[in-house]
């Protein structure tokens, strides 16, 4: 149990938060800590992740101990939030902004946050994080593609991800396809694509492909929340009565 602090010999620091950690837990999901062990942090037993942002940390601890990570985003800079801890990752994220790059940098929003659970995923070497990542993404995706932060999130993609990590990237064509006349009035939207050279391609080979097919999509029986035919979670609707329980069923919908 991390929450207990028994029989830690690890800690992971961010901001003013540290998380008291098992070696043998986090290294069976993660190369990325099972390869510190021959270096200074390693030795040391700690690694600070002052670049990151703490709530995003908070998140990862939790996927290495639940396989699993909550989709608030309240607790990210701007948002109010009754949880200490929260406040806490706030104020330490406000000091350390302006270090950050502007790639590494993203507003609060369900899509923003599972695309950068997805990076993190990937730079820690956490691969069934990613995964479960791009499921949310992609069930987020069905609402969030009409939301004006999505600009931002195809370029915070194109920014974090290389050209072979397929992932997010795939998950961006149905709704290129099924709101391509909408997306092309968006000024916003096109500045990413007149800027984006490798997003241009993806986006220019969507449109023009002849072989892309319809998508089947699932939907909750209590509260109508979409996700992908492909995702296998539970419900995560906030205000979902079947939360946190798999109850799915099939609805044929657009591309």
């Amino acid at each position: 149990n991390k929450d207990s602090g028994n029989f830690t010999d690890f800690t992971i620091a961010c901001g003013k938060l540290e998380w008291k950690v098992h070696r043998v837990v986090i290294c069976s999901h993660s190369d990325y800590f099972r390869r510190l062990e021959g270096f200074e942090e390693g030795k040391a037993s700690r690694l600070d992740l002052q670049e990151e942002n703490p709530a995003v940390v908070a998140k990862l601890v939790n996927y290495l101990y639940t396989c699993d990570y909550d989709d608030c985003v309240f607790d990210f800079p701007g948002h109010d939030s009754e949880d200490s801890n929260a406040k806490e990752s706030e104020e330490a994220s406000n000091e350390d902004s302006r270090e950050r790059s502007k790639s590494q940098a993203f507003k609060p929003g369900e899509l923003a946050l599972h695309a950068r659970m997805y990076v993190v995923g990937d730079m820690y070497h956490v691969d069934q994080l990613k995964l479960l990542a791009k499921a949310k993404f992609s069930a987020a995706l069905v609402d969030g593609w009409n939301k004006e932060d999505f600009p931002e999130i195809i370029r915070f993609i194109y920014d974090n991800t290389v050209s072979s990590d397929r992932g997010l990237r795939e998950s961006l064509v149905p709704v290129l396809l099924q709101h391509k006349e909408k997306l092309r009035a968006d000024d916003t939207f096109m500045n990413v694509v007149e800027t984006h050279g490798e997003f241009a391609r993806d986006l220019i080979n969507a449109w023009t492909n002849p072989n892309h097919r319809p998508r089947t999509f699932i939907k909750c029986d209590y509260c109508d929340r979409l996700y992908p035919n492909s995702y296998v979670g539970h419900c995560t609707g906030a205000n979902c009565t079947n939360y946190g329980r798999r109850s799915f069923r099939t609805l044929y919908m657009g591309v």
